[in-house]
């Protein structure tokens, strides 16, 4: 059993991350804490059935638990979650893992050192439909696999979202962009390469709020990717081959209970596939509990973060050649 603490009372984990950990038979909440707005704190822990720690230091310094799970603001991941690998605990931390390279790489030895599991939270990569839609290509349903494009938007939040505050780790890219670069990697590999690479802002926003970038592995194979924070709502995959196209409309966010649609269309015509629902929160815990468990999978893990990190700093770099 992986005892775990909950290191904010943020949306995502009172909505997403404790119902699917409750599912988890191998993870037990135990308790949470919260620093920056503390009137949240009485009403998550009755609700999600844990104790209430005074303070994130103390939460840490807790000897029932054995990992924690970090769901702050992007620019608060990197504090905490390095005192609580230097207090000996797992890490779990939201996507993504740090706002840069030098900071992931630095967790990453951080964990090593000690063996320690560190496990960044991009959870759709878990969910079933991934494998389905691998298995669909392997097949030859669409020919040879020549290029990928996706896109990933939304519209406009609450003028106070984390997302447009640059010193909490705002910006589409930190956000939305993060979802296309680790989904290029898992289709492309550690080969990639940034191509070419655009960040654009909005009047009275100190952060980008849309971009795209291109990317391509040793072979060629190329991927074209889109993503904003100001847009018309958008999910997709769409993968071109030599003899048709495959696509998917809810490739990052197919939650619980949601059926995800494949469409593939060749000379033959359309074929309209409704895939099985899952829960890729409940199945990212569980690859978390893996690699506490599993030091293959451990230093796997530390391998993806590194090359995520890696192409999310080449696509900044890029996007800042080009102003």
């Amino acid at each position: 059993m992986v005892r775990i603490g909950i290191l904010g009372c943020s949306n995502i984990a009172y909505t997403r991350f404790v119902p699917a950990a409750k599912r988890v038979k191998e993870a037990e909440l135990v308790c949470a804490a919260e620093e920056y707005d503390k009137t949240k704190l009485e009403k998550f822990c009755s609700d999600c059935g844990v104790a209430p720690e005074e303070s994130f230091d103390a939460l840490i310094a807790r000897d029932d638990i054995d990992a924690v799970y970090v769901p702050q603001p992007p620019a608060l991941h990197y504090k905490w979650a390095k005192k609580a690998l230097e207090a000996g605990k797992h890490v779990l931390v939201e996507k993504p893992a740090t706002v840069s390279f030098d900071l992931t790489s630095d967790l990453v030895e951080t964990a090593k050192k000690s063996s320690l599991a560190l496990h960044e939270n991009y959870m759709f990569v878990y969910h079933s439909q991934i494998a389905a839609i691998r298995k669909l290509v392997e097949e030859g349903r669409i020919g040879d696999v020549k290029m990928y494009r996706m896109s990933f938007g939304f519209p406009m939040r609450q003028a106070n979202d984390f997302r447009y505050d640059k010193a909490l780790g705002g910006g589409a890219l930190l956000d939305a962009g993060g979802y296309a670069v680790k989904l290029s990697c898992v289709l492309l590999g550690d080969t990639v390469k940034v191509d070419s690479a655009r960040l654009t802002g909005l009047s009275g926003y100190e952060v980008d709020m849309y971009g795209s970038f291109t990317i391509a592995d040793e072979k060629g194979i190329t991927v074209q990717a889109s993503f904003g924070m100001d847009l018309g709502y958008q999910c997709r995959l769409e993968i071109w081959g030599s003899t048709g196209t495959l696509t998917a409309n809810r490739i990052f966010t197919a939650g619980d209970g949601v059926e995800p649609e494949v469409e593939i269309q060749t000379n033959a015509g359309k074929d309209h596939i409704v895939l099985p629902a899952d829960s890729h929160f409940e199945r990212s815990i569980e690859h978390f509990i893996e690699e506490i468990n599993d030091n293959g999978a451990r230093e796997k893990m530390y391998k993806e973060m590194l090359l995520q990190a890696r192409v999310m700093d080449e696509v900044k770099k890029v996007a800042e050649s080009n102003l």
